[in-house]
């Protein structure tokens, strides 16, 4: 795809200093609405993640920045010039809005091989065309493959190329629509390394499309979380997992739950009465007390001295610790721990406030 962007003194925009700007931008398919109002900025060289369920509308987001779809209403602005303005006349087509782009199905051109891939992604002309995309394929770790065609190529090397091609032509933004999903854990663990460490060395921003948490962990400057069509969280890595804005955030960052409470305010601080103490917790979204709904994450679980009576109802080795599975009768609850050993069949167990969190009941 070519990259030769509009120029900014050509249209009007919005979103100065951004090299992304969407103003309430809608996307309906058929009666079903899939974007609602999606405002955001993505400043220059910011590494944006977008997570969302299926059919939360994280593509279709993607397609409408990329010109491949077209938005029912709002406005799409690259770089300070407007390229889209919903069922208005303007429109830059997409060979013309300057992005790279990788994605899920790698989209290759079949009839190419590795390197005329990267070439014919490379803009202008010259004898260093050839230098720089044997410098891609190095970046890559596919050196000494470029003769070959995509057909020739494992799941993994077709991604590499699709990157390398995607940076091919020195973009300043790059859109990656789930490039991962496809691989198996030990090769999409080198991918997420490699995009990471190309991404910054490129200084060019990138909005990453993703369904598994661990992105956010390793890649991720910012993180926007779709729910419905709308930007239900926009945070750090580290404010989502410290301050998840709903259940289904909560659950994305290893909570579990949706426990019935009801919370109260003891000096001060927020809980709910549990047989013989005040559990403190984390409340969010609530303005009160009365019945809500609790989620906790097994980082926050921990044997103590002295805390809820539980059972051990069962145990199994995860990574070098032992993820243990508690039933606590007086709560009606069934919670994981994290454990260094084996624990015993009958403990009490502490529940840190920074990983258990409360919801309105709704």
């Amino acid at each position: 795809m070519s990259t030769a962007p509009i120029d900014p003194a050509a249209a009007g925009g919005t979103g100065a200093g951004a090299i992304l700007a969407l103003r309430q931008v809608a996307k309906a398919h058929g009666r079903t609405k899939v974007l609602r109002d999606i405002t955001l900025d993505v400043p220059r060289g910011q590494f944006v993640l977008l997570m969302g369920g299926s059919g939360s509308g994280k593509t279709t987001l993607v397609r409408v920045i990329a010109g491949l779809e077209r938005p029912d209403s709002g406005t799409v602005s690259l770089r300070g010039a407007i390229v889209d303005a919903g069922a208005a006349a303007r429109f830059v087509p997409p060979e013309r809005r300057g992005l790279g782009m990788v994605f899920q199905d790698y989209a290759l051109w079949p009839h190419l091989t590795c390197l005329d891939n990267i070439l014919a992604a490379m803009p202008g002309r010259g004898p260093d065309r050839a230098l720089r995309a044997q410098a891609l394929l190095r970046d890559v770790a596919m050196d000494g493959l470029g003769g070959r065609y995509p057909a020739q190529l494992s799941g993994g090397q077709q991604q590499r190329i699709g990157l390398a091609r995607a940076l091919a032509a020195r973009p300043d933004l790059l859109l990656l629509d789930e490039p991962l999903s496809g691989l198996d854990v030990e090769v999409r663990a080198r991918m997420r390394d490699q995009i990471r460490r190309l991404v910054r060395g490129s200084g060019c921003s990138a909005l990453f499309v993703t369904h598994d948490p661990v992105d956010v962990w390793r890649l991720a400057d910012r993180v926007l979380v779709l729910d419905g069509g709308i930007i239900a969280q926009d945070a750090a890595p580290d404010g989502l997992y410290g301050r998840p804005l709903s259940p289904r955030v909560a659950r994305m960052t290893g909570a579990e739950g949706a426990f019935p409470v009801t919370l109260a305010r003891r000096a001060r601080q927020w809980g709910f009465d549990a047989p013989g103490r005040f559990q403190p917790v984390t409340p969010i979204g609530l303005d009160g007390e009365g019945p809500a709904r609790a989620y906790l994450r097994p980082e926050g679980v921990r044997v103590a001295p002295d805390g809820h009576v539980a059972i051990r109802t069962d145990v199994t080795f995860e990574a070098g610790r032992w993820r243990t599975l508690w039933r606590l009768p007086h709560l009606g609850w069934s919670v994981h721990s994290l454990e260094h050993e084996i624990p015993p069949a009958h403990a009490l167990l502490e529940f840190d406030a920074r990983h258990l969190f409360v919801y309105p009941e709704s």
